[in-house]
């Protein structure tokens, strides 16, 4: 149980510092600005309570929006993705045990992670997105940013999969 909480909480400061340090300077082309720090709720167990889940979300989301300055907007869409998450993963994959601990492509399958992920994500950014925007003006500008930092994120996370199965 310690070395689970170690590792956890390492793996959380390594990908807030990420997202902080690094993934908030991009900005390519006035549309994509990557956010990786959703690779650590993909991670947790799959049986990790969504509560938890939720106050883990809470604090990441708080932390990006305070080193973004974006009031609040990382924090919704964080508890969003995280209240969703077990309930996506009951419906993706209700036959699967729940006893073991993470989703892995190698585990689920690579057509079955690409799912997981890309519903996940596309709800966070979404979510992130619009109540960033909070109208309806620009709304197919906001679209796009949508569409494609979800792809830019999906891609991302699946090349940390890659690369953590080898």
């Amino acid at each position: 149980m310690r070395n689970l909480t170690l590792k956890y909480s390492v793996k959380f400061v390594c990908v807030l510092l990420l997202q902080v340090l690094l993934f908030n300077n991009i900005d390519f082309l006035g549309y994509i600005s990557p956010y990786i720090y959703l690779i650590f709720f993909f991670d947790l167990p799959v049986n990790f309570k969504t509560p938890y889940s939720m106050l883990l979300g809470f604090l990441m989301g708080f932390l990006v929006d305070i080193f973004g300055n974006t009031m609040g907007v990382h924090t919704f869409a964080c508890v969003l993705f995280c209240f969703l998450r077990n309930a996506w993963i009951d419906l993706l994959f209700s036959a699967l045990n729940t006893q073991q601990n993470e989703l892995t492509p190698i585990r689920v399958g690579w057509i079955g992670y690409v799912k997981y992920v890309t519903g996940l994500v596309f709800v966070h950014h979404a979510a992130l997105f619009l109540l960033e925007a909070f109208s309806f003006d620009a709304f197919a500008y906001t679209l796009i940013r949508i569409l494609a930092n979800t792809v830019v994120s999906i891609l991302l996370i699946l090349f940390y999969e890659y690369f953590r199965s080898k």
